[in-house]
């Protein structure tokens, strides 16, 4: 059970391993949580730093118990300048996983799905 409402810098889930408050400076972007191979997962969608060539890996997937899994970062090819890539912008629930989308600079949005094993996003395209 995640309690987070747009615009709070605190997000919070409930479970068997117990109660989690995760605290952000500035509101996240998204969070939303899921269930996959047995266990619950929380993704949470930090905001963009929009800062020129600041990292752009702004997305969290934690375990029920709080503890981080990993942290996403947009794949390197996306675009000839990596840099151009601004980070995640939002996910939605879509097929049992999250459909991650990233924004960058100037050349579009892309869309991709978040690969447990590796923690990696793979299944990248454009974004309509």
């Amino acid at each position: 059970m995640v309690a987070w409402t747009r615009g709070d810098t605190t997000v919070r889930w409930s479970g068997p391993a117990g109660n989690v408050e995760k605290q952000y400076e500035l509101p996240p972007q998204d969070v939303l949580a899921w269930r996959e191979y047995g266990e619950t997962l929380v993704l949470v969608v930090e905001a963009i730093n929009s800062a020129p060539f600041t990292p752009s890996d702004n997305a969290v997937v934690y375990r029920a118990d709080g503890s981080e899994r990993f942290r996403l970062h947009p794949p390197r090819g996306l675009l000839p300048n990596p840099d151009d890539v601004h980070g995640f912008y939002t996910a939605f629930p879509q097929d049992g996983r999250p459909l991650v989308i990233m924004v960058t600079r100037n050349a579009g949005d892309f869309q991709g799905r978040i690969d447990l094993e590796t923690g990696e996003i793979a299944d990248t395209n454009t974004w309509r």
